[in-house]
């Protein structure tokens, strides 16, 4: 097993990590919040490397295309979950948020396989990246608002009344679905190219 793959393992492993410490830092206080949100943004962080090492050694590997989009997974709808089943969080972190998420994964998937099938390929693109980024943002403004960060708790009157947190969350959940149809429109042409 190479470096790229190795650190995908470790991630997986850190993604684990980010649950189990923010679904003890309601009782925790301040403090784990804020060490749930650096071990959180430190594993998203990761990803950027083992891509990076896999790359430059010539370590891409089929394990790392399939591990590591899936541990991109587990970090974001782990930490949702964790988090939506808390108490409070819900005002920030809509329980169809998380929904949206688990479906347009769970969509894109079954596509690449369908697409992947017929012999095409069907890589992430920059859409699907960005939504990476805008959930992970959403995820650490998240954490942050529990944490205690002011101006992320302050109510918006444009928000109904809703802290700042919201409009992260609320921006992720947009990126996620134009990902989700840019990714039909990409699977549809291709599936219709056959």
């Amino acid at each position: 097993m190479g470096i790229a793959n190795l650190i995908t393992v470790v991630r997986g492993l850190m993604a684990a990590g980010v649950w189990a410490v923010a679904g003890v830092a309601e009782q925790g206080g301040p403090d784990w919040w804020w060490l749930a949100f650096g071990l959180f943004v430190f594993t998203a962080a990761t990803d950027v490397v083992d891509g990076w090492i896999a790359r430059s050694r010539g370590e891409v590997s089929v394990f790392g295309r399939i591990a590591d989009p899936l541990v991109d997974k587990l970090l974001v709808l782990g930490t949702m979950a964790v988090l939506v089943s808390l108490p409070g969080v819900r005002e920030v972190l809509p329980a169809w948020v998380v929904l949206l998420v688990l479906a347009r994964e769970l969509v894109v998937t079954g596509l690449r396989a369908a697409v992947e099938g017929n012999g095409h390929s069907f890589q992430a693109t920059a859409a699907g990246k960005l939504k990476m980024l805008a959930q992970c943002v959403a995820l650490g403004a998240v954490l942050m608002h529990q944490a205690g960060v002011g101006f992320l708790r302050v109510p918006q009157d444009w928000l109904g009344g809703a802290p700042l947190t919201l409009a992260f969350v609320l921006a992720g959940a947009l990126v996620t679905a134009v990902s989700l149809l840019e990714y039909l429109v990409r699977a549809t042409r291709l599936l219709a190219a056959r």
